[in-house]
């Protein structure tokens, strides 16, 4: 997840309910709502595409050809504003992803530099499965060398025993 501050997510709430008139006007509550409360906007994710099995608001203005509001909770749709009222009530600090269809946004910068993309996701999880694959390789080193250690100390190997000591203490600072 691209890290967005709150400030940077209410502004863009605010231009956007200046500029846009709502399909569903019970909807501008609900982003005011958001825009007001750093819980919920601490955990709001701008994204393209619905995830069905994650809390997700669907938001549309006028000039758009898609539905005015749908809400998603655990695999649910609704169209009653009401639930997402509800559910973000209960659960402020839990994570919401926010999808606004309205004319212009992929040439928004505005809307550009806040959404998630799939992709961002991925490359985030290959850094941190390489971050997480380079730790592996140290522990196995180090477990390896450990190893290597006790053997020259079985062997009475002065020499080796300081050399590998030395490269030990070398992985692990």
């Amino acid at each position: 997840m691209n890290w967005v501050s709150t400030t940077k997510k209410g502004d863009f709430l605010k231009w956007f309910l200046n500029h846009h008139q709502l399909k569903n006007k019970e909807a501008r509550r609900l982003i005011e709502y958001i825009q007001n409360n750093h819980h919920i906007l601490k955990n709001l994710s701008f994204i393209e595409t619905v995830h069905p099995n994650e809390r997700t608001i669907v938001i549309s203005s006028v000039s758009s050809d898609e539905a005015g509001f749908l809400f998603y909770a655990n695999n649910l749709k609704t169209e009653d504003v009401s639930r997402a009222f509800g559910s973000l009530i209960n659960n402020p600090t839990d994570k919401v992803n926010l999808i606004l269809h309205f004319f212009g946004k992929q040439a928004n910068y505005r809307f550009k530099e806040l959404v998630e993309t799939r992709r961002l996701q991925s490359i985030k999880q290959y850094e941190q499965s390489e971050k997480d694959a380079k730790a592996t390789d140290i522990v196995v080193e180090i477990a390896l060398l450990k190893s290597q250690i006790n053997k020259a100390l079985d062997d009475r190997d002065e020499e080796l025993f300081k050399a590998l000591v030395g490269k030990l203490k070398e992985i692990t600072n």
